[in-house]
């Protein structure tokens, strides 16, 4: 299964990232690992050696599910133990960490505690952007560059440090499970096999994790997923032709010269819904937010225009992100957003739109509805009775006898028995 080209934000996907290495194929590669960990008691530089070659398998197939997961596949990868001479991702991993742990050591040696502490910081901070760079491009030296780090944080702002929140939560979970393992008292040969299953299940789901990341900012990570696509070029989008040439730029690495052609076509053509979509991934890649802006503004009325609705709330959510004040100049197509962001259960974004639209609509007479409608989300969605009843009480003196009082009155009853309500 390949997921939805704008897929949910991670954080409505915490249970899925944690069930995620309960897959058969994961389940079934970290419990084989976890078995091959005995060798460990071999002892000696042949029992080291035995370990650390099962402990590479394990990473690299973390990193066939962080690939996976960045190119839209929920489905955990097959195949997990099956060997490749030329992916050495699971030994390029341990010999990262390595050094990363070598430049901890030496920053403690020679720039004391203080130094040594704001290493670790940084160096803990930095991990999931070092594995997420040498998942993407497999350039070990790029994935050590700090430059790297500090740019995928940059892009990807709020979302990578949340990210990191919940991969700390994963592994810090698993690392309880290990220790109670490691303090039960159970023999050698059940123990290691069950602390290495812990570990790897954590990691499992903290790669998928970091996968998942990418694939949800590839845009500004400008990551092209690996999606299967037909080669051939479709009739029904009369500007396939424009959209195959911007594809073929972006893969040849010249994203101004995409842009360019792009920015030209729509300022002077318009073009299809794929044209703008495409266009404005174009503009999140530059970091445009003027552009985005005017752009955005533009298709919305377009696209409401045209009665595609849905997509019109996506395109004022992106412009509320941009430009928190940003509220439609025309009546009409704010109630309408309205009444289809609260459809779609986008809550903040439709009371964000009905918020003062009287100050700008006095004479709109979508005014009662808009409020009775924020009025029933705050109720509602929210639990905030004491503002929805406020609202409904002033509906209820501006307009008496509007053909909206019963609906008024209905939810005012509803809003005053509810039970255990204190005023705001």
């Amino acid at each position: 299964m390949i997921v939805d080209d704008t897929p949910p934000p991670f954080w409505e996907r915490i249970r899925d990232i944690s069930t995620y290495p309960a897959q058969a194929d994961a389940l079934m590669t970290v419990g084989v690992l976890s078995v091959f960990s005995l060798t460990m008691l071999i002892g000696g530089l042949v029992g080291l050696f035995f370990y650390l070659l099962t402990l590479a398998y394990l990473y690299k197939y973390c990193f066939e599910v962080l690939r996976a997961s960045a190119n839209g596949r929920l489905e955990a990868p097959t195949g997990g133990l099956s060997s490749s001479s030329s992916d050495s991702s699971g030994w390029g991993a341990i010999g990262l960490q390595i050094l990363l742990t070598i430049a901890v050591v030496v920053a403690f040696r020679f720039g004391g505690a203080l130094i040594g502490f704001a290493t670790v910081l940084i160096v803990v901070l930095a991990l999931p952007g070092v594995a997420m760079s040498y998942a993407m491009d497999q350039n070990f030296w790029h994935a050590l560059s700090p430059l790297t780090w500090f740019e995928i944080m940059g892009r990807i702002g709020a979302g990578y440090f949340a990210a990191f929140g919940l991969v700390l939560v994963i592994l810090a979970s698993s690392a309880a499970v290990q220790n109670f393992l490691a303090q039960i008292g159970l023999p050698t040969i059940i123990a290691l096999p069950l602390v290495f299953f812990a570990s790897g299940y954590g990691l499992v789901a903290a790669f998928h994790l970091m996968g998942y990341l990418i694939y949800q900012y590839h845009d500004q990570l400008g990551y092209e997923p690996d999606v299967q696509k037909p080669l051939a070029r479709t009739a029904s989008d009369p500007d396939q032709e424009l959209l195959d040439d911007v594809a073929q730029m972006l893969q040849d690495g010249e994203i101004d010269m995409a842009y360019d052609t792009m920015r030209q076509h729509v300022r002077s053509r318009g073009g299809t819904d794929a044209v703008h979509t495409q266009y404005r991934k174009l503009l999140r890649m530059k970091g445009d937010a003027a552009e985005l802006k005017r752009h955005g503004e533009e298709w919305l009325a377009i696209l409401l225009g045209q009665d595609k609705e849905k997509a019109a709330v996506d395109i004022a959510r992106e412009l509320v992100e941009i430009d928190p004040a940003f509220v439609p100049k025309d009546a009409e197509a704010t109630t309408r957003l309205a009444q289809r962001a609260a459809a779609l259960n986008q809550t903040q974004l439709a009371l964000r739109l009905v918020n003062g639209f009287h100050k700008r609509h006095p004479k709109s007479a979508d005014i009662p509805a808009n409020y009775l409608l924020a009025a029933r989300l705050l109720s509602e969605r929210m639990g905030k009775d004491a503002e929805a009843k406020a609202l409904l009480m002033q509906l209820k003196t501006a307009f008496p006898n509007h053909a909206l009082a019963g609906d008024i009155d209905a939810l005012l009853r509803i809003v005053e028995s509810a039970p255990g309500k204190k005023p705001a």
